[in-house]
């Protein structure tokens, strides 16, 4: 028998890489995909455990490029900071099975406080908890500017070339898989400018560098043009929000091969909040603002040929973990993309635009088996895969996470996110 071998037969497949197969076969050998096909062309080993998937629609795992993993989602982000930080790593790996759970097999975690985010990566590599897998980041590199002590812990300031760069190498001693940078100022930090520069072009290089030397790659969260533009010449390869581009620098973002991550649903959720709970009036007022900014970027962004990428940055106001996949929703009903467009650019784009594109992002032979197994087509129905009860399987590298999504813990009074 043919141990560790399972054939999903009879599916719809939605490679992301081609079209979709109406009646095709997936074998999974191990972690990895071994075919993917017309159910007619695919041969299921001797031995292999079948799974009939008549009805049903498979398409790879999601990819998040920009959460928070330990900010739970409280609606005053200050009262995120009154948890202790081992709480808080507790409640983050918790929070992470509700990720995984909801069909989102690999995040980017855009900065978490004292490395917090390491330690939760390596507790769910050494299978002490259920997630996702895991990019981080460590602490964020900024300017001292006000407003960082809001988040205590999140931040590593540095001035000038020289401090960048040594900021840069703690983070990557520390265990970070890549690095993000404050290319502005930022919507949640009280007496923060979002359109206002921060690290110059020459900082941001330094980082940039740093980050290259091992491989990896360096993030800019950028609102305004000016400081978008720093990054994009220092070199980043993904710029967050991107909020006040202007024309000029997303065509150069798509000259250069930049992503754009969207982000879309850090305000969407946070106007949803100010409904019902009391958000801080000086984060309120700056979502409002932005909001109908960001979709027009995007739409720019796209019309020029910019790269969009999924990114929720989930964990902020009433943005909990495990709605992740609002996000392609927002895309396809704010008439930014088709539904395949979304989908892609959650799977294969993602995954490219992390560095992980030759093994997770579509059905391909030799990538990991990270599977959704759906019951409604999201070709037609993109809402689907923001419906718990529309997922039949959820495999992260051949193996079925079991287990269910905790939506009691989707509220701003359930601050640890335990029973």
């Amino acid at each position: 028998m043919n141990m560790g071998i399972t054939a999903l037969k009879d599916a719809t497949l939605i490679p992301i890489s081609g079209k979709r197969i109406e009646q095709g076969t997936l074998v999974i050998d191990g972690s990895t995909i071994a075919a993917a096909g017309p159910s007619s062309q695919v041969e299921i080993p001797d031995g292999a455990e079948v799974i009939d998937c008549r009805g049903k629609h498979v398409l790879p795992g999601l990819v998040d490029t920009h959460i928070h993993l330990d900010l739970h989602g409280m609606s005053d982000t200050s009262h995120e900071g009154l948890v202790e930080d081992k709480l808080r790593a507790i409640r983050a790996s918790l929070e992470m099975g509700n990720t995984i759970r909801s069909g989102i097999t690999t995040v980017r975690n855009a900065g978490s406080t004292n490395y917090i985010d390491i330690a939760v990566k390596r507790a769910v590599e050494q299978e002490f908890a259920v997630g996702p897998r895991i990019l981080a980041s460590g602490r964020i590199i900024c300017m001292h500017t006000a407003g960082n002590e809001y988040f205590p812990g999140l931040y590593r300031e540095a001035d000038g070339v020289d401090e960048n760069r040594r900021a840069a190498r703690e983070q990557l001693k520390e265990g970070a898989d890549y690095l993000k940078v404050m290319a502005t100022g930022a919507i949640m930090n009280p007496g923060g400018v979002p359109g206002a520069p921060h690290l110059n072009m020459e900082e941001i290089q330094a980082v940039v560098e740093e980050a290259e030397k091992t491989g990896t790659h360096t993030a800019a969260h950028a609102h305004g043009a000016e400081g978008i533009k720093n990054a994009v010449r220092a070199g980043v390869r993904t710029i967050e929000h991107g909020t006040l581009a202007d024309d000029e620098v997303l065509t150069m973002m798509a000259d250069r091969g930049i992503y754009l991550t969207s982000t879309l649903s850090s305000n969407f959720w946070m106007l949803q909040a100010s409904l019902v709970n009391g958000i801080p009036q000086f984060m309120l007022e700056k979502a409002r603002e932005v909001t109908k900014i960001r979709k027009e970027t995007l739409h720019r962004a796209i019309d020029r040929g910019v790269p969009v990428i999924m990114g929720t940055d989930a964990g902020t106001p009433d943005n909990f973990h495990g709605k992740n996949a609002m996000e392609l929703v927002r895309y396809v009903k704010e008439g930014l993309m088709t539904e395949m467009e979304a989908i892609r650019a959650s799977t294969l784009t993602a995954a490219e635009a992390l560095g992980l594109g030759e093994s997770i992002g579509s059905l391909e032979k030799g990538k990991y088996a990270d599977l959704l197994v759906l019951q409604s087509d999201p070709l037609r129905d993109i809402e689907c895969l923001a419906r718990l009860e529309d997922f039949s399987f959820i495999f992260k590298e051949g193996r079925i996470v079991d287990g269910t999504v905790d939506t009691s813990k989707w509220t701003a009074e359930s601050p640890l996110g335990l029973a």
